[in-house]
């Protein structure tokens, strides 16, 4: 007959060690566990910050929330200010994406590519999470200003893919604009609908945000229309006149 032999530290056959739970090995995290839990307090911090607003938010409260330690926030972040300037940066990161996919496509004219522009614009800020960190800054613009320069900040980079096509297709003649960076702001404004956006409720469905991009496209097209070249012994307006 064969006696299983007891480890006497244990009282517990050798064979049992492999059914032990097994400890997560203490140390840095790995790059999957770090990535994990940046979303987490990002999601928790973005959270807060919807809730109760940027003055009632706190790093040590998102930590909390998210079931992280706050030297992980600060790690990453100096402040609170630097937290809010990543969510924003984040909320907005799937604008510029769709952007830039929507001006890249291949099978669209430029009149459908601005179509298609002016509707992603429109979508994009009006997702949910976004509209409502727009809104906050806007509330607390007059005690927090340096919020409004970080989002303006914000504004420029995600239209930044706008600006490029602009430019590219006044260089190619498909259109006039002068000022990229000018036009690409304007045409943003118009597509997201002024005060319009901000205090009422997001258009009904497709049908609806697709007659809106409509007419923002049919507004701008005749200003970015290409010129034609006046005609030679052509009258020219005297540089003295007056209106």
């Amino acid at each position: 007959m064969t006696h299983t032999l007891l480890d006497p530290s244990t009282d517990l056959p050798p064979s049992a060690e492999s059914m032990e739970p097994k400890r997560r090995a203490r140390g840095r995290p790995s790059v999957v566990q770090a990535a994990e839990l940046r979303e987490a307090f990002l999601d928790a911090a973005t959270q807060s910050f919807l809730e109760k607003g940027y003055a009632g938010t706190s790093i040590e409260a998102v930590a909390r929330d998210a079931g992280v330690a706050k030297i992980t926030i600060y790690r990453q972040f100096e402040n609170k200010q630097a937290l809010f300037h990543e969510v924003i940066h984040r909320a907005v990161e799937k604008a510029r994406t769709d952007m830039h996919a929507a001006l890249k496509c291949d099978k669209t004219n430029t009149e459908e590519r601005l179509l298609e522009l002016i509707e992603g614009m429109y979508l994009g800020a009006t997702e949910p999470r976004t509209l409502g960190l727009l809104r906050l800054v806007i509330a607390e613009a007059t005690r927090f200003p340096e919020l409004a320069k970080l989002v303006y900040t914000e504004n420029s980079w995600v239209l930044g893919p706008v600006v490029e096509y602009l430019e590219e297709a006044h260089r190619t003649g498909q259109l006039h604009v002068p000022n990229a960076e000018l036009t690409a702001v304007q045409i943003s404004n118009l597509a997201f609908g002024g005060v319009r956006f901000f205090i009422s409720k997001p258009l009904a469905g497709p049908a609806e945000r697709r007659e809106w991009a409509q007419g923002v496209l049919d507004l701008v097209l005749g200003g970015l229309a290409p010129r034609q070249p006046q005609a030679a012994g052509s009258a020219q307006p005297a540089e003295d006149s007056t209106v």
